[in-house]
């Protein structure tokens, strides 16, 4: 091990080795085709790197306070570290990540700031949010400090995806503090995404299918280009991000006429989200969802959905009958539901293994983010105060025979009854 990492004690161990997994055999194959130059630099034949290093990465277990992005970054810039001081060993690669994670938390913060637009229309009332420790704030106009880099940003990306931001729509400028642009920038859309969800999951929720052209189903969607400056308003080290899928001819969504009653209930939502003991998952599902139905690829959608859902059952690792009988306790026709998820099913499933489609399959979506909504209106609202997403699937485990619960409740009443005497005896 070399002498630079030795001198470093006392190093919180943020990372560790998966079970299941042998790192020797991954850092085999990158030690094979890594050649370090000059004791400096480092560099590696064929185009196997990318493959090991995603390999090798899907085998350390981060600590959960640390962004999936920042961790992917962290655990690279540690591998390298231990390469360029000629130590591929498990041992030593794992101590240069967390020595690499250890670096990065002894940074100072910085404030970072993530540029886009919404398609809502200027004539509405914007407010501020707060959300997760993120600054969100809307303008008509695009303030001066952040215009000259947006246009640079733009003029790079002209000839494929936009030529100008869209007049009518409102800039979004979300703020971070963070100690990397990856953190930063991951943080920021995480934000933008779970406000854009808690209004999505508002609109699209009684919205009927319609026919036609492929076209996001979120009703609030992300404009064209993302851009990350700092605090001058100056593009953070060139980075932009855009959006695969946008579709320019989305309407403008115009808050105007119930503009009140929209943030009440978002704050509403919000509040309600807060309060339960697993808050944060939820919040991550309505970032899944929202983004689930963003893609104009609607099998994509399918496929994303119906994960959503073994999610928000707790059976991901369960078979299907499980998933569809958990969903099933939320409604009272379940004869006529359990064949519209059956359906679903199977459809899911030949899209997964023989990437098959119909041309019916906007209806299909429509279908499915149903049963999605329903799933996270009954956990946002439900007033049972569960500690964890398994609990509530234990609840929906519950058979739907009032009279049989009944008796289950004396029985179970009798056997705490009876314990307690013996265990006075």
């Amino acid at each position: 091990m070399s002498a630079s990492f030795n001198c470093v004690k006392d190093i919180n161990l943020s990372a560790k080795w998966k079970k299941g997994f042998d790192p020797k055999v991954i850092l085999k194959k990158l030690s094979e085709i890594m050649t370090i130059n000059n004791g400096e630099s480092i560099s590696f034949k064929g185009f196997e790197y990318h493959s090991y290093m995603a390999t090798l990465s899907s085998m350390v277990e981060l600590d959960k306070k640390i962004s999936h992005e920042a961790g992917q970054t962290l655990i690279t810039e540690g591998f390298l570290k231990a390469a360029k001081n000629g130590g591929l060993t498990d041992s030593t690669v794992l101590f240069a990540i967390n020595k690499a994670i250890h670096d990065h938390n002894a940074k100072p913060d910085q404030s970072y700031y993530l540029l886009t637009t919404l398609n809502i229309n200027i004539s509405c009332t914007m407010p501020n949010f707060v959300i997760n420790g993120c600054h969100l704030r809307f303008y008509s106009n695009l303030p001066r400090k952040f215009r000259k880099a947006r246009r640079e940003a733009i003029s790079s990306v002209s000839d494929w995806l936009i030529n100008a931001d869209e007049n009518s729509s409102y800039f979004l400028i979300t703020r971070s503090i963070a100690k990397s642009d990856a953190e930063a920038g991951n943080n920021m859309l995480d934000a933008i995404n779970l406000l854009r969800g808690i209004w999505n999951l508002q609109l699209n929720y009684s919205m009927a299918f319609q026919i036609g052209r492929n076209k996001p189903i979120n009703q609030v969607t992300l404009g064209a280009l993302h851009t990350l400056h700092a605090n001058d308003g100056a593009l953070v080290k060139n980075i932009f991000w855009y959006q695969p899928d946008y579709y320019k001819n989305h309407k403008k969504v115009n808050f105007a006429n119930n503009s009140y009653k929209t943030h009440k209930d978002t704050h509403h939502i919000r509040s309600k989200i807060k309060k339960l003991n697993y808050g944060k998952e939820i919040e991550s599902a309505i970032i899944r969802y929202t983004r689930a139905l963003d893609s104009l690829d609607y099998n994509d959608s399918i496929i994303e959905l119906w994960s959503l859902l073994e999610f928000l059952t707790s059976t991901q690792r369960d078979n299907y009958d499980r998933t569809i009988n958990r969903i099933l306790f939320l409604f009272t026709d379940q004869a006529y539901h359990k064949q519209v998820l059956e359906h679903l099913r199977q459809y899911r499933n030949r899209s997964v293994h023989a990437g098959i489609g119909q041309s019916n399959v906007h209806i299909l979506v429509y279908q499915l983010k149903s049963y999605v909504e329903q799933l996270l209106w009954f956990q946002i609202f439900n007033p049972f105060r569960f500690n964890s997403l398994s609990e509530t699937a234990d609840f929906m485990d519950l058979k739907p025979d009032i009279d049989l619960l009944k008796k289950k409740i004396l029985l179970y009443q009798a056997g705490v009854k009876f314990l307690a005497e013996i265990s006075n005896k």
